[in-house]
């Protein structure tokens, strides 16, 4: 069975070809076609397996979504361990998942070190850890 392969800088994630395919469809309804076209093209080059090349990073939210799903395996690097995608824990990045979450209580010290006047930049995302805590996949959802 054809198998797509993202390498990320703690891990190496891959997924069934039909189940990108499939979410790929969804992802290009909501995002730039551009990209979704691109992936696609990159996708229908090969009949064997398919390396996502780094500079397709906007790959990782489409792979963040296949595993919430429970799809896809996962190396981690620093385990040197494959997981299944139902065994990875969600994890935070950043501030929080969205800019509601975030917690601005206890960060006085740095308000005083920039001024009353400025705002402090926050950003947050979503990602997954292996069981053992090591964060494999994340992405910077949102920004202030």
């Amino acid at each position: 069975m054809k198998k797509v392969y993202f390498e990320s800088e703690n891990a190496i994630l891959r997924f069934s070809y039909d189940d990108v395919v499939e979410r790929l469809t969804h992802y290009e309804s909501t995002t730039d076609m551009t990209e979704a076209t691109t992936l696609r093209d990159l996708l229908s080059q090969s009949d064997h397996s398919i390396r996502i090349p780094a500079e397709q990073y906007r790959f990782a939210y489409l792979a963040l979504d296949l595993i919430k799903q429970g799809k896809g395996v996962v190396y981690c690097k620093a385990c040197r361990r494959y997981y299944e995608a139902k065994e990875l824990k969600r994890v935070v990045v950043g501030h929080g998942e969205n800019p509601v979450s975030v917690n601005v209580k206890g960060r006085g010290w740095l308000r005083k070190l920039f001024g009353k006047r400025q705002r402090l930049p926050l950003f947050g995302g979503k990602g997954f850890a292996c069981p053992e805590g090591h964060e494999l996949v994340g992405v910077v959802t949102w920004r202030t």
